[in-house]
């Protein structure tokens, strides 16, 4: 299983608030990581979570390639707000980025929770925590190997009258 309960208080609670980094400084403050092995090519990918909010880095050779952060203070560390959708060139190849809020009514947002909570919960290569306070406050990052390299999906989601934000990336 995949989901983690996390007994650190979540540090992003506002998807308006979302921003984007990419670079090769490693990820900071993980609450929890873990790393896959490309089925055909020698590239890795390391998944964590940190505080409400996720680093994917790409590991190619064994060394830590590109780091992608999508948090609150990811615009404070260098980064820009989260946009719609972006590529960014680089050794590894091209980084495409894609990202979108949604606020969500109770009843959606209950299935949304359980949906990922059980895909979390099935797929080993899935990534999820679950923060203390808010029922529903999870974070969860969804890789997919491909021939081209990876890509994954990543939900942050804030409870109460918050949106939830979602992305994706491929590399």
């Amino acid at each position: 299983m995949t989901v983690h309960d996390l007994v650190a208080e979540p540090s992003d609670v506002a998807a308006a608030a979302l921003g984007y980094r990419i670079g090769v400084t490693p990820e900071r403050d993980a609450l929890v990581s873990t790393v896959l092995a490309h089925p055909t090519h020698d590239v890795a990918l390391r998944l964590s979570i940190l505080g409400a909010s996720h680093a994917v880095t790409l590991v190619i050779d064994g060394r830590d390639a590109m780091t992608e952060e999508v948090s609150c203070r990811a615009t404070a560390a260098g980064g820009a707000p989260l946009p719609a959708e972006m590529s960014c060139p680089g050794p590894w190849g091209v980084h495409h980025l894609r990202g979108a809020t949604e606020t969500l009514p109770a009843g959606p947002f209950v299935e949304l929770v359980n949906r990922l909570t059980a895909l979390a919960a099935a797929d080993p290569a899935v990534l999820a925590g679950r923060f203390p306070g808010a029922e529903g406050a999870l974070t969860v990052v969804a890789p997919t190997p491909d021939d081209a390299g990876w890509s994954w999906d990543t939900w942050h989601l804030y409870p109460a009258d918050d949106p939830a934000g979602r992305g994706g990336g491929d590399v």
